[in-house]
């Protein structure tokens, strides 16, 4: 393997989050602007306890975005509830084109253009008893970047409690399995925690969400934490969150309408590392 294409590979996949890390990407406009909590209810939320199925009613739902370095983000999904339990099937897939294959000798024009790309195939299902809700979820996962390829499979965890004066706590446990290896190099997938707590207040027709959580990736090299916030007012919703881990800040803010059984959302959120704007569109349709 050429010193050039190890370098492009080792920014890329640092830098741009296209390696496994890209399975802790926000992958919905939800999730961009409020942030990764475990008490969020959500279609593929972090935490697989919290499959929701708006109104008891089948969905299927499509998110596109963009994230940092112009990572091209997707994912589509279809939820129902059967009783107490949701069920979940979809797929994320997050890729970056382009990116040039050089030697050491200097040249105007690349060798070759390659891709890198990450894919993982979800199911999953929560469970209500009383007060708690409990989720598991398994991941096929594939990853390429130019003719190589890695492939495993990746468990999740969640739990969810809800306590008096709409408090609710949660926690997950993502990641664990395992990836073959990328030619020689070992792929690890990025097992991470994520416990959090959160609280809804109403007042006359408003309802506010407030939340706040913390991550420790056990690739990443410092803990992240999360605040976001979620108003809801009759059909329109409005999202704002922050999180920080170190010498990294980033804000949100997005918003939502549901019209009949289409509801549409938008989020963009801005980072301290100057390399891109993330932003996300999210399209659900209610089949019932």
């Amino acid at each position: 393997m050429p010193i050039i294409f190890k370098l492009f590979f080792l920014f890329y996949s640092l830098t741009y989050s296209i390696g496994s890390q890209f399975l802790t990407l926000p992958f919905s406009s939800k999730e961009l602007s409020i942030g990764s909590h475990p008490t969020l209810f959500e279609h593929n939320p972090v935490n697989p306890s919290l499959y929701s199925a708006y109104q008891n009613r089948p969905s299927i739902f499509l998110n596109q975005g963009v994230w940092f370095g112009e990572v091209g983000l997707t994912q589509v999904g279809y939820n129902f509830q059967n009783n107490n339990s949701v069920t979940h099937f979809g797929f994320r897939y997050s890729g970056i084109n382009d990116l040039e294959f050089r030697d050491e000798t200097p040249s105007d024009r690349p060798l070759s253009y390659f891709s890198s790309f990450g894919l993982s195939l979800d199911a999953g299902r929560s469970f209500k008893r009383g007060q708690q809700r409990f989720g598991l979820s398994i991941s096929y996962v594939y990853y390429g970047i130019f003719t190589y390829e890695s492939k495993g499979i990746g468990l999740n965890f969640g739990y969810s409690l809800d306590l008096k004066n709409k408090i609710k706590l949660g926690g997950v446990i993502q990641n664990l399995g395992k990836m073959t290896k990328l030619q020689t190099n070992e792929i690890l997938l990025p097992q991470r925690i994520i416990v959090g707590v959160s609280r809804e207040i109403k007042i006359s027709q408003i309802i506010n969400f407030i939340y706040a959580s913390l991550e420790k990736n056990v690739l990443a090299p410092s803990a992240k934490i999360y605040l976001g916030n979620h108003i809801n007012w009759d059909r329109f919703n409005f999202y704002s969150g922050l999180s920080s881990s170190k010498k990294v800040l980033e804000t949100s803010i997005g918003f939502g309408v549901l019209i009949n059984r289409f509801e549409v959302m938008y989020a963009i959120r801005y980072g301290s590392q100057n390399v891109g704007i993330p932003q996300f569109i999210s399209l659900r349709y209610l089949l019932k």
